[in-house]
């Protein structure tokens, strides 16, 4: 498993991303309106996760072939220091192989204060993945509704058991 950096695999970053758009909108029907004439969804925002300085957006490879990517933001605020992961996406067939696991618990480690994540709702099936993750993991965590379609995480990076 490797991660390269989103600008030096573009073209494999917006497919990726067409991909999660697709399957998000099931849970978020506005995503599903999004598209531009190329067919791409939410192409400016796709945009700015590839070429904002202040993110770290990669496409995550396995076996030499892109099966996802993964986007970082961090923060300095007061209270302390604040990182995000802003999305992570894996194509179906490489789901449980434990690639988002290593890619999380190394993030998490290099890292003291708060870890934020947004989980749409409806997706019960993420909400799951990340509660049973963030614990066994070893961190404790809060949970807050961001809005009405989002759960915001706030993982503690430093209650590592």
């Amino acid at each position: 498993m490797e991660l390269i950096r989103s600008s030096e695999m573009k073209n494999a970053f917006v497919r990726l991303f067409n991909i999660y758009a697709n399957e998000l909108s099931k849970y978020n029907p506005w995503l599903g309106t999004q598209i531009d004439s190329q067919g791409n969804y939410l192409s400016k925002h796709v945009e700015k996760l590839i070429s904002d300085r202040s993110l770290d957006a990669f496409c995550i490879t396995y076996d030499k072939k892109a099966v996802g990517f993964v986007v970082f933001s961090y923060s300095d605020r007061s209270g302390g220091n604040i990182c995000s992961i802003d999305e992570i996406f894996l194509i179906e067939t490489s789901r449980g192989l434990g690639i988002s696991e290593r890619i999380c618990t190394e993030f998490w480690r290099k890292y003291k204060g708060i870890c934020t994540l947004s989980v749409l709702k409806a997706n019960l099936s993420a909400v799951a993945y990340w509660e049973k993750l963030i614990s066994r993991c070893g961190y404790t965590y809060e949970k807050h509704e961001k809005n009405e379609q989002m759960w915001r995480y706030e993982i503690d990076l430093e209650s590592y058991l």
